[in-house]
């Protein structure tokens, strides 16, 4: 073996030996992220760098979110303050639009890009049948027992900047 065949051996032993260390983050940020969570906080920042609770689920919004270690995720937030139906058997039109605006839901197959840092969920099932089939990118960071996402800014509806979502682990 010639000393540039052995260089070229001893190069590639090194790569190999480098490649699980790269794919390592991506396995530990999904594990990192599998189980379940209770919402915290669903906050917009405006352009004009004002704060507000996520208008859908008002001041005392609540919710779970559930990731699997077979990339599956659910997630349900509501407005726990909408008004309870006068009959709960045949709630009014007028009953079941409050209801309805004040709940989300939906059920995704999710994908991590570690050097992102950003997990994508590829939307199954959603409250909105628009909705379904579509991605929604949340970039990420954990946090103790805390899991905080940013939703892509290309989301964001008009006059808002950012929008961050904050869980808080109930189960691994």
């Amino acid at each position: 073996m010639t000393r540039y065949t052995l260089r070229i051996s001893q190069f590639a032993c090194a790569c190999c030996l480098m490649l699980p260390l790269h794919a390592q983050p991506a396995a530990d940020l999904e594990k990192q992220l599998v189980g379940a969570w209770r919402l915290v906080s669903a906050t917009q920042t405006l352009d004009d760098g004002t704060k507000r609770p996520s208008p859908a689920y008002g001041p005392h919004q609540a919710g779970f979110m559930i990731y699997t270690d077979t990339h599956l995720m659910c997630s349900v937030n509501v407005n726990p303050d909408r008004p309870r139906w006068a009959s709960p058997a045949a709630p009014t039109d007028a009953e079941m639009k409050v209801a309805f605006d004040g709940f989300g839901a939906y059920c995704a197959v999710y994908s991590v890009n570690a050097q992102e840092r950003s997990v994508t969920h590829h939307v199954r099932f959603d409250k909105s049948p628009n909705a379904a089939g579509t991605d929604r990118k949340r970039f990420f960071t954990l946090e103790g027992n805390r899991l905080v996402l940013k939703i892509d800014p290309k989301e964001n509806p008009a006059g808002v900047a950012e929008n961050t979502i904050v869980w808080e682990r109930v189960t691994n």
